[in-house]
């Protein structure tokens, strides 16, 4: 009987670990300036009402959380382990505060926006499933935090997860326009690639990294990425079930 060859360990680290994440990570910057910045611009030039005081915390909690990231890059690029650490339990702490503003201001505009053209009660699923997938993600790398492979995949993933609004803004349109198969809110893929094609596309891309690196695809990765776009396929389909708009409606008081 030939006994298999036993797999080799997935190697914790590889020479280009730290330009991936530093092409990453300027990619999440890009999306999220160019996603957010371009709506604020719009909101400017028309002369809108001013934004609600909760959705100014959350751009600062969440910029905080990038901003933080990014540090935590740079300190293992330098050799700040130590740092490093220390950073880590400060942004472990950071998550709760995280979903509970990411919450308030996801039922604060559906409330301000409720019987107006822009009222889309049903977006509801959409706004809590990707706060639900990001910390998810994140207590996960928090939880692997001591198995380095694990950690910076799950890490990776949650990122990317909270970078979904910003992609969304800024690429969504344009590839709304190149499908040909359906409409945003009409058809399940037309409205899932609109949302979320730029962001699976780089997660992905973590994937084919690591079969080029190491030959093989990490379980932590794998299941990462089963989360992330688990939670997506859910929350795109309650937003297009029409049985979901009562329970929305209900769920944000009316």
């Amino acid at each position: 009987m030939i006994t298999p060859a036993p797999q080799r360990a997935f190697a914790p680290a590889h020479p280009a670990d730290g330009a991936l994440f530093l092409v990453y990570i300027a990619l999440v910057w890009l999306g999220m300036i160019l996603g957010f910045g371009g709506e604020i611009a719009r909101h400017v030039r028309n002369n809108e009402a001013p934004y609600p005081t909760i959705l100014h915390v959350h751009s600062a909690v969440f910029v905080t959380w990038l901003v933080a990231f990014t540090a935590q890059i740079l300190l293992v690029r330098t050799g700040r382990q130590d740092l490093h650490r220390r950073l880590g339990v400060a942004m472990a702490f950071g998550i709760v505060p995280m979903a509970i503003v990411g919450a308030l201001t996801a039922y604060t505009i559906q409330n301000l926006n409720f019987g107006t053209p822009r009222s889309d009660p049903a977006f509801f699923s959409v706004q809590m499933g990707d706060l639900i997938g990001f910390v998810g993600l994140a207590v996960a790398a928090i939880v692997y935090r001591r198995r380095t492979a694990a950690h910076k995949r799950l890490m990776l993933l949650a990122i990317l997860q909270l970078s979904t609004a910003g992609f969304a803004r800024w690429l969504g349109g344009p590839i709304g326009s190149a499908i040909s198969f359906g409409h945003w809110g009409q058809s399940f893929w037309a409205t899932f690639l609109i949302l979320h094609l730029t962001n699976d596309v780089l997660a992905l891309g973590v994937g084919a990294y690591d079969l080029l690196t190491r030959g093989r695809l990490h379980p932590a990765y794998v299941a990462g990425l089963i989360w992330s776009f688990g939670w997506q396929v859910t929350h795109v389909s309650l937003y297009l079930w029409p049985a979901w708009l009562p329970v929305a409606k209900m769920l944000l008081g009316h």
